[in-house]
């Protein structure tokens, strides 16, 4: 093999790693080591905590100052948050941390809830090998052995604990004092410590009395300062040795950021450490990150811990019964697992070898643990694969090993799977696509609005007009076939099932369908044959005996909003506020998935023939009618000069104030239902800006060629250089992708990129970011158009309608504001009949979008108030 030249990314990598080898340090008081030390890259990671943990698997964790235990995600770049209430953690092997409430109980997580292991424990530590001490608030120490299920005590005393690469403690006294153990003997350091941590490369890392980060030089006998940072409270330790440490206040502070194996990849393929080489970020201007927020008791100090309350637990409660259907609660057994079943495998078929296990219905009881994700939409396939979508169409697959959902690549808004789990899917743009195993691959000229896979391989899509096509034997065309419907399930035979848009469920095996009197938002059909839907009323249902008639299958304390199904007829549920709840983790073999999501070539964008992708009326959300119910709001403002509906579902805005004083800059409170100023540190105007997620906002103040990141208070976080000119529109989208419409052309800036880049030359005045990535913009002669995947057309398609503003939500909606007949007014998109529907009741020349569809207005010509459509 030829020798390759080293890249950019490798070279960048080893000078990181050569210059971590040289760093220059202090020492402790006492203690021999050098005398100087220059400052390191410290980058303020998002949140804030008062306890952290990583093993050398590089799986972190972190205890934020309310107690709740959150998990770091290396490929999002974010915490997600766990149940439970804690004051310590302590990483493990696999997802299983160890932690310690406030009241001194040692808990470990089983991958559902937290196992009370003991009690008046002062700290814990654990290896990825599977060894556990604890120390006792008395001093003693103790270690774990779980084939025996007891502690056993060893000699010494401490008060923090970690564990070197061999399984030996290292400890730290009440009063300072350090001490490692080297399985027979204590042997005494120099100095005086806080906290302990060890690295999985051996490296032993502390806060010292002072507050400040060391690491210790086993030559020379000493600790070595690791500078840039004092005030150190916790500490932790990366795979590669890189300190990660919480500071005064709670901010936590890191020099080797962890990142997922796929991001890093080498020329070869291979992923090096976990180390992410020059991470470099501002250390004072990082907001916290908020994850999906999953609520969770703390754990009871009791002997036996029950699961967290966000789980839904076995109940037979009374329950509503939809109308028409029959009340037939689903309780457990006795003894049922957290997963509400007493068997891990499908039932017994015998001696039969003909008889596919995945089409047996199971007899278990159908009870639901919350995943602790969240999701929009899901399919699963015969295989057991579950894919999932969010809001922003982003897919993802289900690992039962790492228990979470895991980035696949494409963007979506319908989806299925097929028996060999790879998906299928709608995009924003109506065209159909497959993924092969190893490409994404459009089915040429097809479009739909939905799309389902039966368990004899049938793959079935339906149109905005309602009308069903099946895909032929050689998948290069889908056929019309009998049936009506907007949204489609196929049974184990072939044969579909749909939704109307009136909400009534059919059986379409002849035509016309057969009607069933029932009513639902979801429809699913599992390879056995179960028939679930989610009610329009929000139940959970499953199909009956009698083929007609739907009984309630209980979901205690949810409301679910869709439904898969998948082996054996084992639901998986997405809630009314997007938790993702599964009645089974189907086994399955995981070993490829990773390779084949970063190996994924093609992309979900496509060419050709786009259509309409519609929803049933549901009577739970905002739904569109030509007369909508609006609050009215005060801005107390001169003028208003700019409104946006943030990523993060907070309603801003900017204007003059009644005194002709400085500008302000104004969010809504949604608990007093007030608009209020926010005092911003930014000295600049923010009259173009929009706000992302995690609340930072995104403007270009008074230049003409640069683009600033602050944060949710003002500070500047990151400056962007942008094409000179004038910066007329700035918008997110649902998946942090930042537009800037810049002298007339729209630029974007990818997430985990460092520029703006062209996306097109066509000309735009102002841009709308929807659901999955669906652009809409406002030309240089406000014309609307919407993104194609290739090029802005005209919406509707061959006329030219003239708008004032434009504003998307990432449930699909999309409103304008029109000057028409002498008056401003407010238009819906239709998708169905392809046309702006206006509603009657209002007028508007500024619009922007809730994620639930509802529309905030304001007529600055006449006047200051800003309107909210009601529930």
């Amino acid at each position: 093999m030829r020798s390759r030249p080293m890249t950019p990314l490798i070279m960048r990598f080893c000078l990181v790693l050569y210059c971590v080898a040289f760093t220059t340090v202090h020492p402790i008081t006492g203690a021999h080591a050098q005398d100087s030390a220059p400052s390191s890259n410290w980058t303020r990671l998002p949140g804030t905590a008062v306890d952290i943990s990583i093993n050398s698997d590089g799986q972190a964790y972190a205890v934020a100052p309310n107690g709740t235990p959150w998990r770091w995600d290396a490929i999002e770049q974010r915490w997600r948050k766990m149940s439970g209430n804690f004051v310590r953690i302590s990483a493990a092997e696999g997802n299983r941390p160890w932690a310690i409430s406030a009241d001194g109980v040692v808990y470990r997580y089983n991958g559902l809830w937290w196992e009370n292991k003991d009690t008046d424990v002062a700290d814990v530590a654990a290896d990825t090998q599977g060894n556990v001490f604890i120390a006792k608030v008395s001093g003693e120490i103790k270690k774990w052995y779980p084939l025996r299920s007891e502690w056993r005590p060893i000699d010494g005393s401490a008060y923090r604990i970690a564990l070197d690469r061999t399984g030996n403690p290292w400890a730290v006294a009440r009063d300072g004092a350090i001490r490692g153990y080297d399985g027979k003997t204590w042997t005494t350091m120099p100095g005086r410590a806080l906290d302990i941590a060890i690295a999985g490369n051996g490296t032993v890392v502390i806060v010292d009395a002072e507050g400040q980060i060391r690491t210790w030089n086993a030559t020379q006998r000493s600790w070595r300062i690791v500078a840039g940072i004092s005030g150190a409270t916790a500490i932790a330790a990366t795979p590669d040795g890189g300190p990660w440490a919480v500071v005064a206040g709670g901010a936590i502070m890191a020099t080797t950021l962890l990142v997922a194996p796929e991001k890093i990849k080498t020329e070869q393929g291979r992923a090096p450490e976990i180390r992410a080489p020059d991470a470099v970020a501002p250390v004072d201007s990082a907001p916290a990150a908020i994850a999906p927020d999953v609520t969770a008791p703390p754990p009871p100090p009791a002997a036996a811990v029950a699961p967290p309350a966000a789980q839904a637990a076995p109940s037979t409660a009374p329950v509503a019964v939809a109308t028409g259907a029959t009340a037939s609660p689903v309780t457990p057994t006795a003894g049922a697992t957290a997963q509400g079943t007493s068997r891990t495998v499908a039932p017994s078929t015998g001696d039969d070898a003909s008889v596919d296990p995945t089409t047996v219905t199971t007899t278990d009881d159908i009870t639901f643990t919350n995943t602790r994700e969240n999701a929009t939409a899901l399919a699963i396939g015969r295989d057991g694969s579950v894919f999932a979508l969010n809001a922003a169409g982003s897919v993802f697959r289900w690992s039962n090993s790492r228990k979470r959902l895991e980035d696949f690549p494409g963007t979506l808004v319908r989806l299925a799977v097929d028996a060999n789990g790879d998906p299928w899917g709608i995009s924003t743009l109506g065209r159909v696509f497959r993924h092969t195993g190893k490409l994404w691959k459009q089915i040429p000229g097809a479009t739909g609005s939905d799309i389902a896979i039966g368990g004899n391989g049938s793959v079935v899509i339906a149109d905005a007009s309602g009308s069903l096509s099946k895909l032929n034997e050689a998948m290069t065309r889908f056929d019309r076939i009998p049936g009506q419907g907007i949204l489609v399930a196929v049974d184990p035979d072939g044969t579909p099932w749909t939704i109307r848009s009136d909400n009534l469920v059919q059986r379409c095996e002849q035509s016309p369908c057969e009607v069933l009197s029932q009513k639902a938002k979801s429809v699913s059909i599992g390879p056995d044959g179960s028939v679930y839907i989610v009610s329009a009323n929000q139940f959970l249902m499953r199909l009956g005996a009698d083929g007609k008639t739907f009984e309630v299958v209980q979901t205690p304390g949810h409301s679910p909003e869709s439904v898969a199904v998948g082996p054996n007829g084992f639901p998986w549920v997405v809630t009314t506020d997007t938790v993702v709840l599964a009645s089974k983790f189907f086994e399955r073999d995981e070993q490829n998935d990773r390779l084949v999501a970063a190996s994924t070539v093609g992309d979900t964008t496509g060419s050709g023939d786009t259509a309409a992708v519609v929803d049933v009326a549901s009577p739970s959300a905002f739904t569109f009618s030509k007369n909508i119910t609006f609050e009215t709001f005060t801005a107390d403002l001169n003028t208003i000069d700019e409104i946006a509906v943030g990523q993060d579902d907070g309603f801003y805005l900017y204007g003059t104030p009644l005194n002709q004083g400085a500008n302000q800059f104004q969010k809504f409170n949604t608990k007093t239902k007030k608009l209020e100023q926010v005092s911003l540190s930014f000295n600049q105007n923010v009259e173009k800006f929009d706000v992302a997620t995690d609340g930072s906002i995104w403007t270009n103040g008074n230049s003409s060629n640069s683009i600033y990141k602050l944060s949710s208070t003002g500070t500047i976080q990151r400056t962007y250089s942008v094409t000179s000119g004038n910066i007329q529109n700035i918008s997110i989208g649902p998946d942090g992708t930042v537009y800037a419409v810049i002298s007339g052309k729209l630029y974007h800036l990818k997430p985990g990129t460092n520029a703006f880049t062209k996306f097109s030359n066509d000309d735009v005045r102002k841009v709308a970011i929807g659901r999955a990535g669906d652009l809409w913009i406002a030309d240089n002669n406000n014309i609307v158009q919407q993104y194609t995947g290739t090029r802005f057309e005209n919406r509707p398609l061959g006329q030219s309608v003239t708008v004032e503003d434009i504003g998307a939500g990432t449930d699909g909606s999309v409103y304008v504001t029109v000057f028409e007949n002498s008056a401003y007014a407010l238009k819906k998109w239709n998708a169905t009949n392809g046309s702006f529907d206006k509603v009657n009741n209002v007028t508007a020349n500024m619009v922007d979008v809730l994620s639930d569809g509802r529309p905030w207005i304001t007529n600055t010509s006449s006047g200051t108030d800003v309107k909210r459509a009601k529930d």
